[in-house]
């Protein structure tokens, strides 16, 4: 399992997640290549908020979407499956971003643990 916390994941799925102590693992996911790198600070905060919500509350195969109008940012995050790993309630969710022109996609798999959500493989 790779032991990277949900703030790394939103940074790679679509560049950035949820608390404080994740946004650096979610950092780590974020290549600084394509709509990744184009994120600002605003449309991470924006993005963590939606992706926290589709991982604690949505609904398999919902699409939540977010935005930024001021930067223009965007993306959708789909949690497509609800599996349990090592006693953990594991979600595995599209990522998509939309920034500076360009697009990328994701697939991930974040399980729920008591320090929040981390990334695995």
């Amino acid at each position: 399992m790779i032991r990277l916390q949900l703030g790394a994941c939103v940074a790679i799925a679509t560049g950035v997640f949820v608390f404080a102590p994740e946004a650096s693992a979610f950092n780590e996911l974020f290549l600084a290549r394509g709509p990744l790198g184009n994120l600002k600070k605003s449309d991470i905060a924006i993005a963590r908020a939606e992706i926290r919500n589709a991982l604690e509350t949505g609904a398999d195969g919902y699409v939540h979407t977010w935005s930024n109008p001021e930067t223009g940012a965007s993306g959708t995050v789909i949690p497509t499956s609800t599996v349990t790993k090592n006693g953990m309630r594991c979600r595995v969710t599209d990522f998509t971003t939309y920034a500076g022109g360009e697009r990328g996609a994701s697939t991930w798999t974040l399980c729920k643990t008591k320090g929040g959500w981390k990334l695995t493989n």
